[in-house]
């Protein structure tokens, strides 16, 4: 059995951003103007428009966030068929199903649905659609866990690296998209700070998982 310590995927980590650091320094520029515009819309130092909202679906923001997350699934498609292991299928699938959730918001309409079949109630400031949303990501959540782990055992030593690496993002990337959008909601008085943070976190996140995938298509 292959062991990997934390310090090897750390290493492995920041090493691949060394040759795509100017790309990675711009993304998260362009993560900050568009966070930046947000931050002047809403105490209108700048004229409104609803587009520039970070938290406006299929406005400029999130559709910056759809062009990440595509090309994350493309370029893990890519590996899985150069290197041809499953690990790599398992996760471009995963990042598909975050872009089809983001722009179709697929959590929030069967939340709703889950939260009437299961007749959930408002609780602590949230919502009953809003434990429908846990209930959807934790389900979700059993399904990817047990592919990859399955996946995982028969990958190489670079899938294992990969996926280790991927899991600390994706953790990332659920602290911001669920625990502070449950803040988010849960503490209405801080509720544009929160939705600052949550909707900045998630962009800044995805744009080193994109800086991240496209290295490991031509680094060995």
């Amino acid at each position: 059995m292959i062991k990997i310590s934390l310090n090897q995927v750390l290493n492995w980590f920041f090493g691949l951003f060394k040759a795509n650091k100017p790309l990675l320094i711009l993304m998260i520029l362009i993560d900050f103007i568009f966070i930046s515009i947000h931050c002047l819309l809403l105490y209108e130092f700048i004229d409104y428009n609803l587009n520039f909202f970070i938290e406006k679906d299929l406005g400029f923001a999130e559709f910056y966030q759809y062009i990440k997350e595509f090309g994350i699934f493309l370029m893990l498609l890519l590996l899985s068929y150069k290197e041809k292991r499953l690990i790599y299928l398992v996760w471009a699938l995963f990042f598909l199903y975050v872009l089809l959730d983001d722009s179709l918001s697929l959590h929030e309409i069967y939340g709703v649905y889950l939260a009437d079949y299961f007749n959930f109630r408002s609780q602590f400031n949230l919502r009953a659609e809003d434990f429908g949303e846990l209930l959807i990501f934790a389900l979700l959540g059993i399904i990817f866990f047990t592919s990859v782990v399955f996946t995982f055992f028969r990958a190489d030593a670079k899938g294992r690296l990969v996926t280790k690496t991927l899991f600390v993002l994706i953790l990332m990337l659920v602290f911001f998209g669920v625990f502070i959008d449950l803040l988010h909601i849960a503490i209405p008085d801080a509720k544009n700070e929160f939705a600052v943070i949550e909707e900045g976190g998630e962009m800044v996140v995805m744009s080193f998982i994109f800086a991240y995938t496209l290295s490991l298509n031509y680094i060995k």
